[in-house]
């Protein structure tokens, strides 16, 4: 089988996109046959030449794609998002049916444990192999997505930065077209995750359900921890940001370590005192504040009146990305653990599987935290 594994980029990423595929070849089994390409657009030469010394200087042998044609085929949505967000949706200008499996990675990701059992992946009839973005089920913005995207009312939906394509029946099937005119049509519909809400709409019903751990990043970690990483993806605060959790001091660590002696030795900065401090505020921000304003709309909503907040929150509006607690994420994750492991049916809607769904105020509106908790449920048999 002839199998590439892929990132994409633009001058922002390349550093970290480099150095995802070091993590690749780090993480290869002996006598593996892979072709290793890097996509990339809004870069210079000078910034290429950068990239292909740092391949040679570790005797990688990687295909750099810098296509003109793709670059200014991509039409942003909003300006939110780079163009690099959208290139995997232009793959199929440059990968042919030659390509049997193609499997694609962030710029922000790193490999941790060997990338066998990707490689021989039965995607059991499936056009592709994903991860659930299951923040999205534990926080209550799935149903949201469902309806902007018009997808089934227990659809799942998956996380794009890491997808094994079974590449043929991408083509003959025209998942890319799909998704690319999906953007044409409901721009409004996408404003969020663009390219991977596209990709759920072209692939739904047509995805297999990954092991979670082939895609975690610092949500759950930060909330749950039970599960060991196979990969580790930096969605939010990146390991090169001066604002990193604690949680990202190894991986700060380990790409400052494989840039030293690159052009780029200088893109993880230090983190001052301030910054640690002011880190650590994010986190603390980012799991309480829905439980402070819960608390003000339960015991004072008056003070709630007076910053112009509403009382109560809805399903038209995004709601707070923070789980409830530790114990849903867990939930969620061995619940997922068990369904790619085929020890249960496929979940739908894998929301099913948390305390108290299906009872009280859904989750993430206000109020659910007040209601007595129901039975467990384990969903539907499941067919992002």
């Amino acid at each position: 089988m002839k199998t590439s594994i892929t990132t994409a980029s633009d001058r922002g990423y390349l550093p970290a996109a480099c150095c995802q595929l070091k993590s690749v070849v780090d993480h290869l089994p002996p006598g593996s046959q892979v072709d290793l390409n890097l996509v990339c657009c809004d870069v210079d030469e000078a910034e290429l030449e950068a990239a292909r010394k740092f391949f040679a200087a570790r005797q990688m042998t990687v295909r750099i794609f810098a296509s003109k044609e793709v670059e200014e085929a991509i039409r942003p949505i909003n300006t939110r998002w780079p163009r690099a967000a959208y290139l995997r949706l232009y793959f199929d200008r440059i990968f042919g049916p030659e390509v049997e499996r193609l499997i694609y990675f962030d710029a922000d990701t790193r490999i941790m444990t060997s990338l066998a059992p990707l490689l021989s992946l039965d995607l059991k009839g499936k056009i592709a192999g994903a991860v659930h973005d299951f923040v999205y089920y534990l926080t209550g913005n799935i149903r949201r997505r469902r309806k902007d995207l018009f997808l089934a009312e227990d659809a799942p939906y998956l996380q794009s930065g890491v997808m094994v394509f079974d590449w043929p029946r991408v083509l003959s099937k025209g998942v890319l077209d799909r998704a690319r005119q999906f953007l044409v049509d409901h721009p409004e519909s996408c404003q969020e995750a663009p390219d991977q809400d596209a990709l759920n709409v072209a692939l739904e019903d047509k995805w297999l359900p990954l092991d979670p751990r082939w895609n975690l990043h610092e949500t759950y970690l930060e909330f749950g921890g039970a599960l060991k990483p196979k990969l580790e993806h930096y969605t939010s605060t990146k390991p090169w940001s001066k604002r990193r959790p604690p949680r990202w001091r190894d991986a700060a660590d380990w790409y400052r370590s494989e840039l030293a002696d690159t052009v780029w030795a200088g893109f993880i900065p230090e983190q001052s005192a301030i910054d640690r401090l002011n880190a650590r505020l994010d986190l603390f921000k980012f799991r309480y504040n829905p439980k402070i304003r819960d608390a003000l709309a339960a015991h004072a909503p008056f003070v709630l009146d007076a910053m112009h907040v509403a009382r109560e929150r809805n399903d038209e509006e995004e709601l707070p990305w923070a789980p409830r607690n530790g114990k849903d994420v867990e939930d969620m994750a061995m619940a997922l653990l068990a369904e790619a492991k085929g020890e249960r049916a496929e979940i739908r809607p894998p929301e099913a599987v948390l305390d108290g769904y299906g009872s009280g105020s859904p989750i993430g509106l206000s109020g659910f935290h007040t209601r007595a908790k129901a039975p467990r449920s384990s969903g539907a048999a499941y067919s992002r």
